[in-house]
């Protein structure tokens, strides 16, 4: 799945300086343009990370619920 993360990050950090003048994009060098790509690749990770550990935390919670309505269901 890193993968996929990386190349979107390309992706997006190629669009960000497609946006930029061409003289302020040939004074970034492609260093700093792999480093831009890292960061964004880190950012759609944590948020991935983030979102996986609320959906888990819900299905726990629902896991508990049931739990307790399946103790009750012949009360």
């Amino acid at each position: 799945m890193s993968e996929h993360y990386e190349k979107h990050a390309v992706k997006v950090s190629e669009a960000f300086f497609d946006l930029l003048e061409d003289d302020v994009r040939s004074q970034i060098s492609e260093a700093h343009r792999n480093e831009l790509a890292m960061l964004v690749e880190a950012a759609i990770s944590t948020a991935v990370f983030e979102e996986m550990e609320r959906a888990a935390d819900e299905v726990s919670d629902l896991s508990k619920r049931l739990r307790v309505h399946a103790e009750r269901y012949d009360d």
